[in-house]
């Protein structure tokens, strides 16, 4: 399965920027753990040779060591890409730690998901006391196209009121192992490191607590129990019996644009299916999903989302669709666009989708126990 928990490489591939001595790469090894320096080695052997132009000319960032958890966490000046909202030129987090509450925000401007949990975040805080009770402060690593200038526009346009700190070294994503965005850190009143990794407010992290409930407990006390760096996230599942959202894209074989609530079947269970050519997983299971349809395919409506970044990926899905005969049409979601949309972070991630349109359950990847589940879905949903 490839899910977006990888190494630091995958902050890197975000953010166009790349670590000495490591290989960027956007498909971590099944399971999505981080590669084992074997791996790492294939997959740069397997570059190609403009990807690999690319890696030499990018900047070596500065190795920090991660904070631990019930420890002081290390304070630093950054500047602030957000001085439009007030605040002074630089931060400088020995301002804040040990003397209020803290929460960090890592932050990808312009990412659907990171923008929405940062309204989510900032609001929840304002509604628990403020500046007073809690300091949200965001942060973000500038690359080409997101430039300082460009963070403090959208920081504008999407409403943000807190400082957000220039993280162009990373010491804050090292500091707090950032593999993936939303990315929400909780430090106590004395500047213990309590929790990161937080990806919705929705996320429990205990016998009935949220990340929600831990920021408001955070505020009104100061104090927070550990709960270290949490486990991946799906916030997919969030939209289980909600209506599938809706979306145009065309098809890969005839580029001919299609709206997906048409492509919806009343009278079967519909499967929405995201992947992309450059997931190993993706490449070994949707074959096999394929043939599954081509055989069992009674009561059931298949349609799959590859991502699709580059005219080159697209060329290259289209010609993988073609050698397999996939026996479902392909959607091209370009930029990643419809999965922002659903909120989903690995692939293959599966929608069951009901004939009235609203999301019946999601799977995040595929065993040798698929077509047993398809069956019991088919006969609960029929």
């Amino acid at each position: 399965m490839k899910v977006f928990r990888p190494s630091v490489s995958l902050i890197a591939v975000l953010f166009g920027t790349f670590f000495g001595g490591m290989t960027a790469c956007a498909q971590p090894v099944d399971g999505g753990e981080p590669a084992t320096p074997a791996q790492q080695t294939q997959r740069t052997q397997q570059a190609q040779p403009a990807e690999q132009a690319q890696k030499t000319q990018q900047p070596q960032l500065p190795r920090v060591q991660p904070a631990t958890m019930e420890s002081v966490f290390p304070a630093y000046s950054y500047k602030n890409l957000n001085t439009a909202a007030g605040g002074p030129a630089t931060i400088d987090l020995a301002t804040y730690i040990g003397k209020t509450p803290l929460a960090l925000y890592y932050w990808i401007p312009g990412h659907a998901r990171s923008d929405e949990v940062l309204k989510q975040v900032q609001s929840l805080v304002a509604a628990a006391g403020g500046p007073d009770k809690l300091t949200l402060i965001a942060v973000t690593l500038p690359k080409p196209g997101l430039e300082a200038s460009v963070v403090q526009t959208r920081a504008t346009e999407h409403g943000v009121t807190v400082p957000v700190l220039d993280d162009s070294e990373f010491r804050i994503g090292q500091q707090l192992r950032v593999q993936s965005v939303p990315n929400l850190t909780l430090i106590d009143g004395k500047g213990m490191l309590r929790l990161s990794n937080g990806a919705s407010l929705k996320q429990v992290i205990g016998y009935k607590l949220t990340v929600e409930a831990a920021v408001q407990r955070l505020a009104e006390s100061g104090k927070l129990g550990t709960y270290g760096f949490l486990d991946y996230y799906a916030a997919v599942e969030e939209l289980v019996g909600q209506p599938a959202p809706d979306f145009k894209a065309p098809l890969i074989s005839t580029s001919v644009e299609q709206r997906w609530s048409s492509m919806i079947q009343k009278e079967k269970v519909n499967l929405l299916i995201f992947w992309s050519v450059d997931c190993p997983h993706c490449r070994k299971t949707m074959p096999q999903i394929s043939e599954w349809f081509k055989g069992n395919g009674t009561g059931f409506n298949v349609v799959s989302a590859a991502f699709v970044k580059n005219d080159a990926v697209r060329t290259k899905t289209k010609e993988y669709c073609e050698a397999n005969s996939f026996s479902f049409p392909t959607l091209v979601d370009s930029d990643q666009k419809v999965a922002a949309l659903y909120s989903v972070t690995s692939t293959p991630t599966i929608l069951v989708v009901r004939g009235d349109g609203v999301i019946d359950s999601v799977l995040l990847t595929t065993d040798d126990s698929f077509p047993t589940k398809m069956r019991e879905i088919r006969e609960r949903l029929m």
